[in-house]
């Protein structure tokens, strides 16, 4: 690891810049590529709906019974 770092010292400025792209473009496809294919990839009307099915069934488990005026 110490390596990289002396390496990264000793880059011109138009190089370090040139690996940040590089590193940013990395970054943002595993980004992309986990919210696409991820297992947390749900729209927000799953996540939506989801979390209301999560909060009736707290509900009915605490009273019994579902208060839809919430």
């Amino acid at each position: 690891m110490w390596k990289f770092f002396e390496w990264a010292w000793s880059l011109s400025w138009g190089e370090g810049f040139a690996l940040l792209a590089v590193l940013f473009v990395f970054w943002y496809g595993k980004k992309w590529i986990d919210n696409k294919f991820g297992t947390d990839s749900f729209s927000k009307r799953q996540k939506r709906e989801l979390k209301k099915i999560i909060r009736e069934a707290i509900e009915e488990s605490n009273h019994g019974y579902y208060d839809a005026t919430k």
